[in-house]
């Protein structure tokens, strides 16, 4: 029932004995107001309060045996409905059923007394004024109504805005593992073509300019300066070429690439690197020991760019479910302020960091940075699976790398 208005609001009449219902049907037909007699408390119980907009009850009928049900009724209305009833007392004389009477209508709520014998105006006006009463209450249902109908379009709207964020981030997130895919096809390329090509070149007017040198007794600076320059070249090609994507890595694995890599790093910066590594570590997927190669890798480029550390330790462990990764230096760690913001946005770290959170996600893993005063610990946590995997067993071992080392 929506929109209601005083004129199109019946008013129930309850008044079983006399000719108090035939009286309060006239006059307030006459008035205008909807009158709808009820013979019994049962028909009060089917229309309140959903068809009615209030009722007028005599007292002695309160002692029928339905209206403890007509009371249930009333007391299990919505939080918005107060469903008005109006009472007609006897003319003051006290007898047992009344006192009855008097303790029946306690339990039905919104209750107005009016009593006999009745005046016109007086009922008129008592109608009227529950008739507004109740209209109101449907003005508050509407309002109601029409707020649950805009929190619903709220929440609808919020609902389809987040499916589209989440639809939006995990495009986004397939693009970043695919932009890192691609990046690492890459650098293989890039190195394969180094080595196969350039490094040969290069190799190749090193053979002859050796021969030369061989046939000359007289060679002079300039030519030792260009054989100089040759070997340089096919050193840092060599260098450049393995950085960018070892063969030790395709060939035999990330043990063997990790340690590798680990140990010209400590020649190179001059920090001492501890790489520990399970003795019998066997061979992972290719994209898990790629992933942790290029962590590592840049994790240690941080450690020398960024931390002022002496020393870095490397330990990787493994079991048949997952492979963890920690990097540890003992620098001067990252502001607390900024770790916050990464966790948060990722933000504020520089591309390596929020490279190394990329590849983890793409891969299920989870990833963890810990900075203090005493350094920065980065954990790196990857799914292996029995796929992922070929052989584990035995205890890790350790190799200390230095700048001192030949």
């Amino acid at each position: 029932m929506s929109n209601q208005t005083i004129s199109d609001m019946d008013v129930l009449v309850l008044a079983p004995f006399g000719k108090d219902s035939v009286l309060i049907e006239n006059v307030l037909q006459e008035s205008g107001v909807q009158v709808r007699v009820a013979n019994t408390a049962l028909d009060l119980v089917a229309v309140i309060p959903d068809r009615a907009g209030a009722a007028i009850v005599a007292e002695e009928a309160l002692a029928e045996e339905h209206m403890p049900e007509l009371a249930r009724k009333l007391e299990a209305q919505p939080t918005w409905s107060d469903f008005p009833m109006i009472v007609l007392t006897g003319g003051g004389v006290s007898t047992a059923a009344t006192e009855f009477a008097v303790r029946a209508r306690a339990p039905l709520g919104n209750v107005t007394l009016l009593e006999r014998p009745l005046r016109a105006a007086t009922m008129i006006s008592a109608v009227r004024s529950a008739l507004s009463a109740r209209r109101r209450q449907y003005e508050i249902r509407n309002h109601l109504q029409e707020r649950e109908r805009a929190e619903q379009a709220l929440r609808s709207a919020r609902d389809a805005l987040e499916s589209i964020v989440e639809e939006r981030t995990a495009a986004l997130r397939r693009l970043s593992a695919q932009l890192l895919r691609v990046q690492d096809d890459e650098r293989r390329r890039i190195a394969r073509e180094l080595h196969d090509s350039l490094g040969q070149y290069l190799a190749a007017a090193k053979i002859n300019l050796d021969t030369m040198a061989l046939s000359r007794d007289d060679v002079d600076d300039c030519f030792r300066e260009v054989q100089g320059i040759i070997d340089r070249a096919i050193s840092e090609t060599r260098t450049l070429s393995h950085l960018l994507h070892p063969p030790l890595l395709d060939a035999t694995g990330f043990a063997s690439a990790a340690s590798w890599y680990v140990q010209g790093y400590a020649k190179r910066s001059g920090i001492e690197a501890s790489l520990q590594l399970p003795d019998d570590l066997g061979r992972l997927s290719v994209t898990v020991e790629t992933a942790l190669f290029r962590i590592m890798q840049e994790a240690l480029t941080n450690v020398h760019r960024h931390s002022g550390s002496p020393r870095v330790d490397i330990t990787l462990t493994a079991d048949e479910r997952t492979a963890a990764l920690t990097v540890r230096d003992y620098g001067k760690g990252i502001p607390e302020p900024v770790l916050s913001g990464f966790r948060k946005s990722g933000i504020n770290v520089g591309v390596g960091l929020a490279g190394i959170r990329e590849r983890v996600k793409e891969l299920g893993g989870s990833f963890e940075i810990q900075g203090s005063g005493g350094g920065t610990t980065l954990k790196v946590s990857i799914p292996v699976g029995e796929r992922g995997r070929n052989v584990f067993a035995g205890p890790p071992s350790s190799q200390i790398y230095s700048s001192f080392a030949t």
